[in-house]
């Protein structure tokens, strides 16, 4: 009972910290950082950023979800060799920044200082969830909830500092940015390292250990899965700043509104990391999966339809509280952007799903083809429209990702599509644009509108059984045992 009790409560701070923390990292920190540095100057930043975010598969192929996997099921068995993972990790940094180096080289990138600092922090970042994978596989859950938010947590005290008060500590530039993130991605690093060697883990290499290549085979698939994924949702915004004439300008508005489809899509990673381990449990126990699977494709895509909604009607509103402006093009990029939130949650659960249950092969084609139809896309639609192309690309690729997924999911696993709730779906968004289409003239607070909104897709959801409180506390006691 207490065990449990334990893991409840470190599962509910996990939560509440992140939906806490990274909200006011992502709108208190780096959008203030883009309002105060500029379009252009945060924008180079952004693809570079994403350009780093594309090759990080080099600095992990797929170890150390392997790595903690492994060490949960089989712990004596692989209670000695923390030190032989670390050292392929070393190596595979190495590697990593090797080879971002000479692409950036090849792709003709000037700003080094940017892409050196990118780089660096990218590899603390890998050591850092390194560390974490071994604290999580140790089941201290409590301890990995705090660390989950240590690195942002640090980033908005220092940032944050020079943001709102400047004349006190001098005004924040990206290249102080950089700096700061190196600062607290190496604290947080060494904070979690020292966790861990005070609970007597060893990092010894034994000199006669020799690389496994059956080690390298089991985690590969995974490493695939992380580039596809990094280069369908990152390398647009490099081909942005590349290709478009005003590209720093173009990937600046992107960023502003790829800002907001970022943080409404944290709460599919969040179901996601909840529900991999819970599948893949269920699925070797031969039990039913049907509905952890559907609860939360209930849960996501009834919340992504509300969030593409409304924020197509209220554009303008967001654009000027968020960035203090009323950019028109900036307005429109939002609207184009966040719909594509509905194909990235199907993504999250049917991803995960094949996953889960050993079809990963087949995911791979299916991200294969998609990040194809996303790259010829953004090649075709760059040039002449920008950011607007990216946005796109995004909607047609990852729409396309997750209607396949969904179909080849259901097929391999044996689980319904409830074809039902599909058109729940539909009639939910047709009373939310119902909704905002006749309030749109009467002068209410927009924030009242925002609760309006949310009151209705919640009562829809309910009425029609989407989701109950019942089933998500079953679906945790599930997770649990």
């Amino acid at each position: 009972m207490k065990e449990s009790s334990t893991f409840y409560s470190s599962l509910g701070l996990l939560i509440v910290l992140n939906i806490i923390i990274k909200p006011l990292w992502i709108f208190g920190i780096d959008r203030q950082v883009q309002n105060s540095a500029g379009m252009e100057a945060y924008g180079t930043y952004f693809s570079l950023f994403g350009f780093s975010v594309v090759f990080s598969f080099l600095l992990d192929w797929g170890m150390t979800a392997f790595f903690n996997r492994q060490l949960a099921a089989q712990k004596e068995s692989f209670i000695n060799q923390y030190g032989k993972f670390l050292f392929i990790k070393l190596l595979f940094a190495v590697l990593y920044i090797i080879v971002v180096c000479i692409a950036a080289w090849l792709s003709g990138i000037k700003r080094w200082n940017i892409i050196s600092a990118v780089i660096a922090v990218q590899v603390l970042t890998s050591f850092f969830l390194f560390f974490r994978s071994i604290i999580t596989a140790n089941q201290w859950f409590g301890t990995d909830a705090w660390l989950s938010v240590l690195d942002k947590s640090l980033m908005i005290l220092l940032c944050g500092s020079l943001l709102y008060f400047p004349s006190e500590f001098g005004s924040i530039s990206i290249g102080k940015f950089l700096v700061i993130q190196i600062i607290c991605s190496s604290l947080a690093l060494l904070c979690a390292l020292a966790i861990l060697l005070r609970q007597g883990i060893n990092f010894s290499v034994n000199p006669q250990w020799q690389f496994s290549r059956q080690l390298f085979k089991s985690a590969l698939p995974f490493a695939v899965i992380i580039l596809l994924m990094s280069l369908h949702y990152r390398l647009d915004g490099f081909l942005l700043e590349r290709l478009h004439p005003n590209g720093a300008y173009e990937a600046g508005v992107y960023a502003s509104a790829y800002r907001l489809l970022d943080a409404a899509n944290m709460i599919g990673y969040l179901v996601a990391s909840f529900l991999l381990p819970l599948l893949a449990r269920l699925w070797s126990e031969g039990k039913n999966i049907s509905e952890p699977v559907l609860r939360s494709r209930h849960l996501l895509v009834v919340f992504s339809l509300a969030i593409a909604i409304l924020v197509f009607f209220m554009a303008p509103w967001i654009q000027k509280m968020l960035y203090h402006n009323s950019n028109t093009q900036a307005t429109e990029i939002l609207q184009w952007c966040l719909p594509a939130l509905i194909g990235y949650s199907l993504v999250q659960v049917y991803g995960t799903l094949l996953t889960a249950t050993g079809h990963i092969t087949g995911f791979c084609y299916i991200a294969t083809i998609s990040v194809a139809i996303n790259i010829i896309t953004n090649l075709l639609l760059i040039p002449a429209m920008g950011a607007k192309g990216c946005c796109i690309a995004a909607l047609v690729s990852q729409h396309f990702c997750g209607i396949v997924s969904m179909w080849y999911a259901s097929e391999k696993s044996g689980i319904t599509v409830d074809f039902r709730s599909l058109l729940i779906y539909f009639f939910i968004a047709i009373l939310l644009v119902g909704f905002f289409y006749f309030t749109r003239d009467l002068s209410l607070n927009k924030w009242l509108l925002i609760a309006g909104a949310v009151l209705i897709t919640f009562s829809a959801a309910l009425a029609a059984k989407l989701f109950t409180f019942h089933s998500w506390i079953r679906l945790l006691k599930e997770y649990k045992h």
